[in-house]
This record gives structure tokens, C-alpha cells and sequence, in this order.
């Protein structure tokens, strides 16, 4: 045989043994983090689980039932949304998400990590078959912020299932979870860090105290703790298509987006009229569009984009590019992308009230001292209302309306 000869048929020999082997079988490695590729999408594959908000506010906090027409109407608890629904395990260790087909850790370690040894974690899960599986991972940032859940806050995740241990508000504070998903910029500009500097690199984590997506150092600064997760490699991934008349449908989520955002800032009050406007125009040819809440509208960031990410290919506001973002200049002075309206209430400590609602950053997330400190992707909350009291960074954000499909 020829040396070209044997060249090929161990080609062909590779190429057949590629083929036989399961896509959760091959892994990848980012930084010291094996992450496991996702599968494709399909049609219902990323169903997003409600946030279990089930009263209404307006902007000093006090509980209210508005209607339509109404000022603070359209608000998160007055739409239908998935229930989550969990089941655990007889031993004590997992649970169960029964609508998105995960499987969880019920509790973790008690040990702190920075990002770049977290597979450790992983592998010691997968060797001592924890709870009768080998196929543990980090989460996507997606998946773990499915665990959200907005009903009381403080901490955000529903501790009959889960648990999070803490000694007082100030630890719960820094419950935070790291995620699989990598920044794909750098920390910009920091005063008074924690050991973070500028041009760190960052991966995205979840706090379940003060129920942020933030970006943090993988190195360096404070470590976090990791709670894993195994099962359906689809959820999370997106399936969109373009209507061809100013809307995106995502099929993995069953929703349908505006195609382009309202094109100004405005308070949350008015956020919230701005759909009731526009169903009353038929905008679209639809007249049943809402403010999205905090998961659905998280469930559209692309978090391999940013707009000042360190590879070119990866520079843009982040959202798939089927979407339109208006253009703006943040607090820093740079080319940027808005903060976007939920329609989900947000209690900023254990004792507060509700005069906070979420919004999530398809830019920068900068401040105006041009500190980068949560990321493209961050989900952060302020105030309703303009003048309503201290705290007020960015009341202005921008409109992405949302529908079901069916």
C-alpha cells in the first residue's frame, strides 16, 4: 500500500470514529473549564420558566391592581407564564426541573473558586457518580438563571428545592454562582475592587442573594461557588427567524420579538404604557405585545457578543444580529448599546420595597467614570421613576416589546 494510500484510510478510519461518537462526548476546553457543546436547537427545546412574581407595584412601592389604561398596568404578574415545577430526588441529592429538563445539585460544596480551576468541581462530581450520574457540568449562564425566582427575593431561587446557605445579609449578598459562559471583553476601568484589575477576563455568574447576572473575574479578586447541573443540552440555545415584518420569532422559546427597540429611553412607567400604545396601534398587526420579564428578555442576550469584545468577529451589542439596537453613548462617553426594560419588580434589599424594576444591558454596562464592572448580558435593576429617591443610575432604558406565539 502506498504511503497516500494509508494516509487515506486513516483518514477514513477517524472520520468514521467522529461520526459514531456522541456530540456529549466531545468536550471543549476554555481557559481550565471543559465545556460541554450544546446541541441544536428545536421547536419548544428553551422554555422559559416564569419568575414567580405574583403581585403588582407601582414606583413608592405599594402593592396595586392596575387595568388597562391605567398607569402601571402590563406589569409581570399579570400575564400567564410557566409555572416552575421540580421534583427531588429520593436521595436527597438532585432535583429535578420537570419544564426545562434539567437536572440540579439540591446543594454544593462549601467551597469558593475562581473560574479558571472550577473543573475541578466537575470532575469530582462525575468521578464519584453523584446521584447516580457521570455527565455533570457547569451551567450556561442561561441555564442557571432558569432557577431564578422572583416571589420573595433575597434569596432568588425557591430554598424548598435549593439550598443556599448563608449567616447573615451581607454573606447572602455574595451568593453568587459562576456560569460556563466567558466575557467576551475585558474589565475596563476599576476603583475600589476587591483585588480585580483593569483587563482581567471575565466569566459570567448569577447572585442569588441580590439576584444579578454580573461578569467577575476568573483570577483574580473574590472566588464564587458553582452548582451543577446536567441534562438537555438544547436548553438555552435560541431558534430565530426572521418574520420578514419587523418581528423575530424565537421557536425554541415560542416568543416573538419587535424586530427593532423603541429608539429613546424612557422610566419604567412609561415603558410599561408604551406597549399599551402600541396594541391599541396594532403595531405589527398585533395588539397583544407586552414588556417582557426579566428571563424572557434574558433569553435573547447573546452572551458571545459585546461591543468592545477582544476579537472583532465578536463586536456588536449583544443580541443575534437579526435584531436592531439603537446606538447610543453611555455614561462613559463611548459608543454603546441601551439597557433594556423588563416588566419584572425588584426589591433591592431583604427589608425594602418594590419601587425597583430589572432591565438587562445589551452594552457596556459602563459607568460614568468608564468602569466596566458587570458586562454585556449584566441584568441589574434601579429605579421606576425618575426623582423617586437615591439610587437612580439609569431610569431611561430603552423597549423591547414581546408576544407569544401561540
Amino acid at each position: 500500500m502506498s504511503f497516500l494510500s494509508a494516509l487515506i484510510a486513516v483518514l477514513i478510519l477517524i472520520n468514521m470514529n467522529l461520526a459514531g461518537c456522541k456530540k456529549d462526548d466531545i468536550t471543549t476546553n476554555t481557559g481550565d473549564l471543559q465545556v460541554v457543546p450544546r446541541d441544536a436547537a428545536y421547536a419548544g427545546c428553551y422554555q422559559v420558566v416564569g419568575t414567580s412574581q405574583t403581585k403588582c407595584w407601582d414606583s413608592a412601592g405599594n402593592i396595586i391592581t392596575p387595568v388597562m389604561g391605567e398607569a402601571f398596568f402590563g406589569q409581570d404578574a399579570q400575564f400567564t407564564h410557566s409555572t416552575p415545577v421540580y421534583t427531588k430526588n429520593s436521595d436527597g441529592l438532585t432535583v429535578k426541573d420537570e419544564v426545562t429538563g434539567l437536572t440540579w445539585q439540591k446543594t454544593y460544596d462549601s467551597g469558593t473558586y475562581y473560574w479558571a480551576s472550577i473543573q475541578t468541581v466537575v470532575d469530582n462530581l462525575n468521578t464519584q457518580n453523584y446521584g447516580g450520574y457521570n455527565d455533570w457540568r457547569v451551567p450556561t449562564i442561561k441555564e442557571l438563571y432558569s432557577l431564578w425566582n422572583g416571589s420573595v427575593g433575597w434569596p432568588y431561587i425557591d430554598t424548598e428545592y435549593f439550598d443556599i446557605k448563608y449567616t447573615d445579609e451581607q454573606d447572602l449578598s455574595h451568593a453568587i454562582f459562576w456560569s460556563s459562559d466567558k466575557y467576551t471583553g475585558v474589565l475596563g476601568n476599576i476603583s475600589g475592587g476587591h483585588g480585580e484589575a483593569a483587563g482581567d477576563e471575565l466569566a459570567f455568574g448569577v447572585n442569588f442573594g441580590t439576584g444579578h447576572i454580573k461578569s467577575y473575574s476568573i483570577s483574580s479578586g473574590p472566588m464564587h461557588q458553582v452548582r451543577c447541573v446536567r441534562g438537555n443540552l438544547s436548553y438555552g440555545v435560541n431558534l430565530f427567524q426572521n418574520n420578514n415584518d419587523g418581528t423575530i420569532s424565537d421557536l425554541a422559546t415560542g416568543l416573538m420579538w419587535q424586530q427593532t427597540d423603541n429608539g429613546s429611553g424612557m422610566d419604567w412607567d412609561h415603558a410599561l404604557a408604551y406597549a399599551q400604545t402600541q396594541n391599541n396601534a396594532n403595531f405589527l398587526g398585533h395588539n397583544d405585545w407586552r414588556l417582557p420579564d426579566n428571563k424572557e428578555l434574558q433569553s435573547i442576550v447573546d452572551y458571545t457578543r459585546s461591543p468592545y469584545a477582544t476579537n472583532s468577529a465578536n463586536v456588536g451589542p449583544a443580541i443575534n444580529a437579526l435584531f436592531n439596537c439603537t446606538g447610543i453613548l453611555n455614561d462613559g462617553g463611548k459608543e454603546d448599546y441601551p439597557y433594556y426594560w423588563t416588566s419584572t419588580s425588584a426589591i433591592p434589599n431583604p427589608t425594602g420595597t418594590y419601587t425597583y424594576a430589572w432591565y438587562v444591558a445589551f452594552g457596556q454596562a459602563e459607568d460614568g467614570n468608564g468602569e466596566n464592572l458587570h458586562g454585556a448580558g449584566a441584568v441589574r435593576f434601579d429605579r421606576k421613576t425618575v426623582g423617586t429617591g437615591e439610587g437612580e443610575e439609569r431610569v431611561l432604558n430603552y423597549v423591547r416589546l414581546v408576544r407569544n406565539t401561540q
